[in-house]
């Protein structure tokens, strides 16, 4: 799974910056813009930039929260799984209607034990550079609190391999940057080569307390 990961405005990232200069251009006086989160470690609920398509074969950066309604029990939803996510009643329409591309540095994960040591996280970033674009989907539901209608996503995830599965048996989805519109605008077969493409060579640093 995916459950929490980190945005940087370092020097390093002038990919990330170019995104919070395009959602304040367009999207300063929403009400999702207000509470956005501007850096460091993002949470479920946080409002975060997620770029998602836009006329003329662009994309737009807009402020989202993260994590879907669930409607069966307490709490939200903030991962889906890529396998039969075309089956799942919360993703289906979404999955066809609703991709987005979630731009971060890199995400968490947590190594646990079953001897009773404390559970290590990490920080997991792309070898190849200091940005890392997740697979989402996103859709509509009513807040809670203000009544009003909001637009959420969730990052969707695989089965991990090499050496992230020695920490956790999930991780996001990525993009490559090459690849975003073909993921944001394409149909079946292109959005299975997404979920089914390479996963990058990623650095870990242990980051437990």
């Amino acid at each position: 799974m995916c459950g929490r990961y980190v945005i940087d405005e370092n020097d390093d990232a002038e990919e990330m910056r170019k995104v919070f200069v395009a959602l304040k251009k367009k999207h300063s006086e929403t009400y999702e813009y207000q509470q956005i989160k501007t850096g460091g470690e993002i949470f479920p609920s946080d409002v975060a930039p997620v770029i998602i398509p836009a006329k003329g074969n662009k994309i737009d950066a807009v402020p989202m929260k993260w994590g879907f309604n669930n409607y069966t029990s307490n709490g939200i939803v903030i991962n889906a799984r890529s396998e039969g996510i075309y089956q799942r009643r919360m993703f289906r329409d979404a999955i066809i209607h609703g991709r987005c591309v979630i731009p971060t540095n890199g995400f968490y994960e947590w190594k646990k034990y079953t001897d009773g040591r404390k559970s290590e996280k990490y920080l997991i970033k792309k070898a190849s550079g200091p940005m890392l674009y997740l697979a989402g989907i996103y859709d509509r539901f009513i807040d809670s609190k203000t009544g009003e209608n909001r637009v959420q996503f969730v990052i969707i995830t695989r089965e991990s391999e090499g050496v992230i599965r020695s920490i956790h048996h999930r991780l996001p989805v990525h993009v490559e940057k090459r690849d975003i519109l073909k993921w944001l605008n394409g149909q079946g077969t292109d959005i299975d080569e997404i979920f089914q493409s390479e996963i990058p060579e990623y650095l870990l640093k242990n980051v437990s307390v």
